[in-house]
């Protein structure tokens, strides 16, 4: 007697509404500092207050948005000192994923790294200007690798950090990609951290992992400098 076939899983209200109100907030269509209510995205949303009111307290763990008594909520500031922050956080969190990889990987993990680098640069050579849906495909692609790269590294922990390192760079992705004169013609990180770990040599590969990373803090820092000189700077709070 066959198994009877198991009904894809039902995505909840709350899922939905936190996944829409998180996009919204991460391509800037609700801008950094921008005020609003509950009954606002209920309307706009075509959706009852309780999911949006759930979906916004997992924002609020976040810190994507806050609240604000009486008044409603706020898209959380960008300020330009939180970059610096959070990439000398993911250069130690991630850096040590990496080095850890290149000993703790399985074989199945270097084959999927290798696999995951290869999309990712070709995805990278494909997209023409800003268009979203490819930078947003880029930015998916971008995370699946580096959690790949945490998840080889066989520590929980190291793993739970990465993710939450990897989920708040979110904002600041399609910030950088504002400034693609700053990029490589050619996007090789991802596969020489692929290729250190394939090779078992930690060190290289965390020389690699903090390369890539500091190749993008440069990048985003470079699309700051041309948002403020743009006058676009008003998205950001300089401190």
């Amino acid at each position: 007697m066959e198994a009877p076939e198991r009904s894809p899983k039902r995505v909840s209200l709350t899922d939905q509404a936190y996944e829409i109100i998180r996009r919204r907030i991460v391509l800037c269509e609700l801008e950094p500092g921008h005020t609003f209510t509950e009954a606002e995205l209920s309307d706009q949303m075509a959706m009852s207050k309780t999911p949006i009111r759930e979906a916004l307290l997992r924002l609020q763990v976040e810190r994507m948005v806050q609240a604000i008594p009486r008044r409603g909520y706020t898209v959380t500031p960008i300020h330009v000192s939180d970059i610096n922050d959070i990439f000398d956080y993911r250069v130690i969190i991630e850096g040590a994923c990496a080095e850890l990889a290149a000993t703790q990987a399985s074989e199945d993990d270097v084959a999927k790294l290798a696999a995951l680098a290869e999309r990712s640069s070709e995805e990278f050579d494909s997209i023409e200007g800003s268009d979203i849906d490819s930078v947003t495909e880029q930015s998916l692609l971008n995370n699946v690798f580096h959690e790949s790269v945490a998840i080889a590294a066989r520590n929980a922990r190291l793993h739970r950090a990465a993710v939450g390192a990897i989920r708040e760079y979110d904002r600041f992705f399609f910030l950088e990609w504002s400034a693609p004169s700053v990029y490589p013609e050619s996007h090789s990180d991802h596969r020489e951290i692929a290729a250190r770990i394939a090779a078992r040599d930690p060190q290289g590969a965390r020389r690699a992992m903090i390369s890539h990373i500091e190749n993008a803090r440069a990048s985003l820092l470079a699309a700051v400098t041309n948002a403020t000189a743009s006058g676009a700077g008003e998205l950001l709070r300089l401190r």
